[in-house]
């Protein structure tokens, strides 16, 4: 078995993390005759108990205190205390949050369904999530409060430059090292890592201060050289230009893939009850891309591993690793010929290099208001489909002639239909992604904001100046070099 491990850091990572977790769960089979489409072991941790399986995510959650809401580390694990034993005790505690009534009825074993939950009851990740979490992987972050992120003892600090991240995980290193090594204790054959991080505050260099450890003492050697370290780095409504620049670029460095989300702001892809100020809505609308993936590593038919999918986005440039182009398209194939997609097993697919022009694209692409109704765009770049590097990659229900690398996932979009997820978007979609040359129009103005930093606050954010500097430069030059058409691309 290949398994992989998720290690979400922040609030809004916990609510992307959740749906995929929450669509784990609906694969596992409650009773013997149930026919098995997914293999539950890879993204979850089955524990013989008791003469049946109890499963577990195999993930590391990190939050601010108080950012588990109702849960506590030790929830389902231990008796509740009788309070009313300590009569004559004085007792001093923070005020809990209560369970809403979806996990009541999970507690009670009774029904529950998507009319339960609301944007005002899922202010917490926890409060729609269906699994029970071991207590090594709810770690709370103790000097910063829920939901700031203030300091407990100085609250004119918050999380929200770099380079507190930084600092704070040195502090939890033996407790996320702890944790971790009692992940790879469960597993048989590591398949990769996903980290899920925001990267316009603190975390994201909490996030990749945990990438840089992890690797130096778990990945550098042996058979675990060849690794696969995923990090999808979530992008906040309110840009903090400093800290996103640094993590973005970090980031990249130290993961073999990073893959940023955007925010959704508006979009008429999603139906009318999409709510953007909603984590639970953002979460899950970031989800139906992620949980496509998630899909192929784990399904029994056209299984496709992380190193494969890596491997074919990469192409041997290993530090052309941003995935920047991220659209749910509808999947219009699916509804002409809905047989292809519910018979027959899927042969190989078609994969060849890639070039479309810009003439090309405009012409397929239409105007913005037919491209916001036919598409969501997820990636840090808009889809533009400019100028391809290598090849583009194509998620759907069945297979199709396509000059794409094309993975076919029959059940990409099952996890719609959970109570857990809110009734956002009505139609049929496959998801796209991949690179572009666009990335470097950013890269280059990520470079000259950092060439204007003047302020010693500042510099404590970006560190050394000329090395964050040589670093965004080598970053445009690999999104250059061995690129049709370079001069383009190349004018500052």
């Amino acid at each position: 078995m290949h398994e992989v491990i998720s290690l979400s850091c922040s609030q809004r990572s916990g609510h992307l993390l959740t749906h995929l977790y929450n669509e784990q769960e609906s694969h596992i089979p409650y009773s013997k005759d149930v026919k098995l489409s997914h293999s539950n072991d890879v993204f979850l941790w089955p524990i013989r108990a008791g003469g049946k399986n109890n499963y577990y995510p195999r993930s590391i959650n990190f939050e601010y205190s108080g950012g588990f809401g109702f849960l506590s580390r030790y929830e389902y694990h231990e008796p509740k205390v009788d309070l009313s034993k300590l009569e004559g005790v004085h007792l001093s505690s923070k005020s809990r949050v209560e369970k809403n009534e979806f996990q009541q009825n999970l507690d009670n074993g009774t029904p529950t369904d998507n009319s339960l939950l609301n944007v005002n009851n899922t202010k917490y990740w926890t409060d729609y999530n269906k699994l029970i979490y071991r207590p090594q992987s709810l770690v709370e972050l103790e000097n910063f409060d829920y939901p700031e992120g203030k300091h407990k003892h100085f609250q004119k600090l918050t999380f929200q430059n770099y380079q507190y991240g930084e600092q704070e995980f040195k502090l939890l290193f033996d407790v996320c090292d702890d944790a971790f090594r009692k992940n790879l204790e469960g597993l048989d054959n590591i398949q990769g890592i996903n980290f899920f991080s925001e990267v316009d505050n603190a975390w994201g260099g909490f996030t990749n201060e945990m990438i840089v450890l992890l690797k130096d003492e778990y990945f550098n050697n042996g058979v675990n050289s060849k690794y696969n370290l995923w990090c999808y780095g979530l992008l906040s409504p309110k840009e903090n230009p400093l800290t996103r620049i640094k993590s973005i670029i970090e980031l990249s460095k130290s993961s073999t893939l990073f893959i940023p989300l955007r925010p959704v702001d508006h979009t008429s892809f999603l139906n009318e009850n999409f709510d953007k100020t909603s984590l639970w809505h953002q979460g899950a609308a970031q989800s139906l891309f992620v949980d496509s993936i998630w899909g192929l590593n784990s399904q029994l038919e056209n299984l496709v591993r992380m190193a494969e999918i890596e491997a074919n986005i990469l192409q041997g440039f290993s530090q052309r690793n941003i995935v920047n182009e991220i659209s749910l398209t509808e999947d219009t194939r699916n509804k002409l010929d809905k047989s292809a997609a519910n018979f027959g097993i899927v042969s190989d697919v078609n994969i060849m290099d890639m070039y479309l022009s810009v003439d090309a694209s405009a012409s397929a692409k239409g105007t913005d208001a037919e491209k916001s109704d036919q598409s969501l765009s997820l990636g840090f770049s808009t889809p533009r489909i400019s100028k391809k590097i290598g090849k583009s990659t194509i998620i759907s229900k069945s297979h199709f002639e396509s000059e794409d690398d094309v993975y076919v996932n029959r059940t990409m979009d099952h996890i719609t239909e959970l109570d857990t997820f809110p009734s956002i978007i009505d139609r049929e979609y496959q998801v796209e992604f991949g690179q572009s040359a666009s990335l470097k129009e950013s890269l280059k103005e990520y470079r000259k904001i950092i060439q204007r930093v003047r302020l010693p606050a500042h510099f404590e954010i970006i560190g050394e100046k000329s090395e964050l500097i040589e670093d965004i430069s080598t970053l445009i030059e690999e999104y250059t070099t061995g690129y049709e058409d370079e001069s383009d691309w190349d004018d500052d």
